[in-house]
């Protein structure tokens, strides 16, 4: 199998990636990918709101900005480079992201949701939470929230709350078909992740993402699919593993875009 886009790449400002910026840039080139969307983890301009080890702190903002536009120019001529974020969606968050968009700083956003951040001054992870508000219910109607916006090209991991799913509830099931619904209506793509693919040795068990249950649903609802890198380092663009993806395509039937346009919002 062969893609010739990612727009899902990090960059080491997050805390959790590695590399240098161009090198990730020669990894997607090598690979042949011929657009490249670079959308680390939001970065906030205001330090309230700084994460370690989960996003970059808020005087990253520039040096992520200018360092993108060097090498979306320096490498014009061999592939063609979008500069976007992948953020969470919650309510307080919403003019920044409007305002980021609107200021021409960036091309895209992409709706990852990993944790939100609280009135009380504190981010708490999403799916697994002590939060009496968080759990999945939290997550998912946060992600459904977010797809309304129309802020965002497209759901990053879609599946990620099965991290903490064990089974195929009629409850699971309906949360799931709740996304589905609001991605179908606001025509927002879902993305089966690479990054999950390459440390999930089973695509099909519970516990993680891609998970196949979650993907058999998907699959009845008119809601674009397409793949993303994830990576986290360049050697990622080496390691994603497109045959057991495409074994996976294949195995659920799934029809996916192998030549995505990321959408301006």
């Amino acid at each position: 199998m062969k893609i010739d886009y990612c727009y899902h790449s990090h960059t080491k400002r997050c805390g959790h990636a590695s590399g240098e910026d161009e090198e990730f840039v020669l990894s997607a080139i090598k690979m042949g990918i011929k657009r490249l969307g670079i959308s680390d983890h939001v970065i906030f301009s205001d330090p309230k709101y700084n994460q370690p080890g989960v996003r970059g702190n808020s005087d990253l903002l520039e040096d992520y900005l200018k360092s993108c536009y060097y090498l979306k120019d320096k490498y014009k001529d061999q592939i063609e480079i979008k500069v976007g974020f992948e953020a969470e969606y919650c309510p307080i968050f919403e003019d920044y992201y409007r305002d980021l968009l609107n200021s021409g700083k960036i091309d895209f956003l992409i709706l990852g949701q990993h944790c939100y951040y609280k009135d009380s001054g504190r981010w708490w992870w999403q799916f697994n939470s002590q939060d009496p508000d968080g759990g999945i219910d939290k997550g998912v109607e946060l992600m459904i929230q977010g797809v309304k916006t129309g802020l965002f090209s497209y759901v990053a991991h879609p599946d990620i709350y099965f991290f903490v799913v064990k089974e195929m509830t009629p409850h699971v099931e309906e949360l799931t078909r709740n996304l589905l619904k609001a991605c179908e209506e606001y025509k927002v793509p879902i993305e089966i992740n690479g990054q999950g693919a390459r440390r999930k040795p089973d695509l099909e068990t519970f516990g993680s993402y891609p998970c196949g249950a979650f993907w058999d649903i998907a699959r009845e609802y008119d809601v674009k699919i397409i793949i993303g890198i994830d990576a986290h380092k360049p050697s990622d663009y080496d390691e994603v593993e497109l045959d057991r993806i495409e074994d996976f395509i294949k195995l659920h039937k799934l029809k996916v875009d192998y030549d995505y346009h990321i959408e301006k919002k």
